[in-house]
């Protein structure tokens, strides 16, 4: 390892305390590798927070291509399998001439976009992380006309990748630190509920790692290019209308907003998503208004939620039958399978959560589910 290497090293992790430094990183790779030009880019749709573009010499309308959400996910998308070929640590060589040939696909407009305004087309580049919903990546980038990239300069993205991944680790960390809503999250990734927060435009901010897990495993919820929730065609215009609605009820203050949706898939899987405005919840309350608008929790509908019997009983007075309705209606129960289940008429439940409304101080039932999400024993306290 020479000098200039080692220089490199220790500049990356300058770079990881200091985000400013990263041009001067960026710039000391293109100049090692003999590039034209260059981009270290991190996208997690999960954690948009975490999300970075820093490059070199990238003309300022690729580089505003690159920073639209849509084209860095049409991104991901393309190239996705192809790192996933090599492997996290590992490096590729392509050349992508042949992304303009096909007006109608993604790859056209990632060409229009991305690559011919900055007159390249030859890339090399380390894969530093990737899943479902995130990668990071460092290319480097050769005109077409340009020799192709040789060994010895993919061994030495591969080497260097060790020192990113370093990097990468300490800037999450500080990502997180810098947070304002910190102690909030730090509640929410202990849920034993899923948790999606979006913002004014229902793009997510925020997702908990159950969540997560329940995304990537489950086909009935995705994100689209813009990191908005879609589900299949068929569903698609109630969810909206239901985020919609909780949207309007931030500035009108509507009890009666957002709703429970159910939904499921063609093996058998079934999400109830619970979608409320954050104005509604008492421990969201003070926290960022313009960053979070809206809370939608996801609980799986085969998973049976059993709900805290002594802790509602001594907070709420309930009764044991009130309590039952209680659990039926956390278990995505409807009013009238209520009413079938327990063998009493649909008037009956109706003033049953009547009272109940009035003893937990609820106005709503979507008030209510949120309220008793917090009072089943999945609950986990953080102490």
């Amino acid at each position: 390892m020479d000098d200039r290497e080692h220089e490199l090293i220790g500049s990356i992790y300058d770079a990881a305390v200091d985000v400013s430094l990263w041009p001067q990183v960026i710039e000391k790779i293109v100049q090692y590798t003999d590039s034209k030009t260059a981009i270290f880019t991190a996208l997690d749709q999960f954690s948009p927070s975490y999300d970075f573009v820093y490059t070199h010499e990238i003309p300022v309308e690729s580089l505003k291509a690159y920073r639209d959400e849509r084209i860095r996910v049409i991104d991901m998308k393309l190239h996705i399998s192809l790192w996933q070929q090599a492997g996290v640590g590992n490096v590729v060589n392509l050349d992508l001439s042949h992304y303009g040939e096909n007006p109608e696909s993604d790859e056209f407009i990632f060409h229009q976009r991305c690559l011919e305004p900055a007159g390249i087309n030859k890339i090399a580049g380390v894969l530093l992380d990737e899943g479902a919903y995130r990668w990071t990546v460092l290319g480097v980038h050769r005109a077409p006309d340009a020799a192709p990239y040789q060994q010895k300069e993919l061994d030495f993205l591969k080497h260097l990748g060790v020192h990113l991944r370093r990097a990468l680790q300490i800037h999450r960390q500080f990502s997180l630190v810098k947070q304002d809503n910190l102690s909030l999250y730090s509640v929410l990734d202990h849920l034993k509920t899923g948790v999606i927060l979006l913002d004014h435009q229902l793009s997510l901010t925020y997702c908990n790692p159950l969540a997560q897990s329940m995304m990537e495993q489950d086909s009935c919820l995705d994100l689209d290019l813009y990191n908005r929730l879609k589900t299949h065609a068929y569903d698609q215009s109630r969810l909206d209308q239901l985020l919609h609605s909780a949207l309007l009820g931030q500035s009108a203050l509507n009890a009666d907003v957002g709703g429970v949706l159910s939904l499921s898939d063609a093996k058998g899987q079934q999400l109830m998503l619970t979608i409320v405005p954050c104005s509604k919840l008492k421990n969201m309350q003070h926290q960022n208004a313009g960053q979070h608008q809206i809370a939608v929790f996801l609980t799986d509908k085969h998973q049976h939620y059993a709900l805290s019997k002594a802790y509602l009983q001594q907070a709420y007075q309930l009764s044991k039958r009130e309590f039952e309705l209680c659990e039926l209606l956390l278990n995505g129960y409807k009013l009238e399978e209520i009413a079938e289940h327990c063998g009493i008429t649909l008037s009956s439940v109706r003033t049953y959560f009547k009272n109940i409304y009035e003893k937990t101080q609820c106005n709503s039932q979507i008030e209510l589910m949120h309220l008793l999400m917090g009072c089943t024993i999945h609950f986990e306290h953080i102490g």
